[in-house]
């Protein structure tokens, strides 16, 4: 062979993107066989400060846009587009083979489309089906065009796509293969509270939280999602006991009843088999936006979602009481639902081959067309 046709092999290239701790986890689900696959793959990308995983390099850090609802993005457009373009800088400039954007769609389609138009190769991978099933159906035509591979969580989202050009592979859930050691015969005494991740979630909803679960005079412990959270947490329950993001063994087997603000942690608290109720105070100017958005579901709470029936009380609107929230734990305490776990865990597992699903990922990268000319 004429040594001007050897190609040499270099490392798979990889550029995530994640803005919520709960992606965070989908990602490391899809870098966990990249890795066993491709060992000196290089993968780098933008997470929390928080985020742990071999050999990833953070570029830029995701603490200071954990961004939700109208009013959040409002206030902080000029940050959006401002970081947009640094990750757009650092991916056109690094010839990375595959960006994987996970959850987080308004950010990253934009994202995307910018790459896209400032002549990216990589293969544009999308982790977490963006609810078109909930609103703005109207998004799929777009969606598709954006993305070159769909990995979803939950089963029914994995047909959604099938009349588009958009490629699907089920992934499951990050919490498919976990186990929980609540159990029924324990004294139950304890009441958890899960306020949220960002700071203006945690200002809305802990004090009604706090207030409603202190009418049970049962001892009270409080979720600290983030280190950088827990002074926000201590200023507004001052000598509360907190634990780390979800409860240890001890901690689960003693729980009464938990109080969680709606969100990823809410299928966690279905799986461990912890009563709950669903709380949200949205601001009143989220609550129009998802009015005139016609959201199209029956329930908001994960695990509600999943089953297509209410397992957890959910109080989700800008008015919530305490007295609300009092007779909703009251209801949860006399008729707890057992939770329709197999109902749940349909709809989270999926059995898929580790190499088939890494060769999903790089079909049609440059990464994949060096390694077939180094191959002819």
């Amino acid at each position: 062979m004429d040594a001007s046709h050897v190609v040499t092999q270099r490392p798979l290239r990889v550029f995530a993107v994640t803005l919520e701790q709960s992606a965070e986890a989908v990602l490391k689900q899809i870098l966990k066989p990249i890795q066993k696959i491709y060992p000196d793959a290089y993968i780098e990308g933008v997470v929390s400060n928080d985020f742990s995983f071999e050999r990833f390099v953070p570029f830029l850090s995701s603490d200071h846009l954990k961004i939700m609802g109208l009013i959040d993005v409002l206030l902080s457009l000029y940050q959006i587009i401002k970081i947009q373009n640094q990750i757009k800088k650092r991916i056109l400039e690094g010839h990375f083979d595959v960006v994987i954007t996970v959850d987080s769609s308004s950010f990253n389609i934009p994202l995307v489309q910018k790459l896209k138009k400032g002549g990216s190769k990589a293969k544009f991978i999308h982790a977490v089906c963006p609810p078109i099933w909930a609103y703005r159906p109207n998004r799929k035509t777009k969606i598709a065009a954006t993305f070159d591979l769909l990995l979803p969580l939950f089963q029914f989202e994995k047909f959604l796509f099938k009349d588009t050009c958009l490629d699907s592979f089920w992934i499951g859930h990050p919490f498919q293969n976990q186990t929980y050691n609540y159990t029924l015969d324990s004294p139950k005494e304890v009441i958890l509270i899960f306020p949220g991740s960002r700071k203006r979630v945690i200002k809305r909803n802990l004090p009604l939280q706090l207030a409603a679960a202190k009418k049970f005079n049962r001892p009270i412990y409080i979720s600290v999602s983030s280190p950088s959270l827990k002074n926000v947490i201590d200023e507004y329950a001052p000598g509360t006991p907190t634990f780390e993001k979800t409860p240890s063994v001890e901690l689960q087997k003693k729980t009464l009843i938990a109080l969680a603000t709606s969100g990823t942690i809410t299928l966690e608290l279905a799986l461990m088999g912890i009563p709950t109720v669903v709380t949200y105070k949205i601001p009143l100017v989220d609550a129009i936006a998802a009015k005139l958005a016609k959201m199209n579901i029956p329930f908001f709470a994960l695990p509600n979602l999943l089953a297509n029936q209410e397992i957890f009380i959910e109080l989700i609107h800008p008015y919530i009481t305490e007295d609300e929230v009092v007779l909703a734990i009251k209801k949860t305490l006399q008729n707890p639902k057992k939770g329709q776990l197999d109902l749940v865990l349909n709809q989270i597992r999926a059995n898929f081959n580790e190499e088939e699903f890494v060769k999903k990922l790089i079909q049609n990268t440059p990464f994949e067309e060096q390694s077939i000319k180094r191959s002819l």
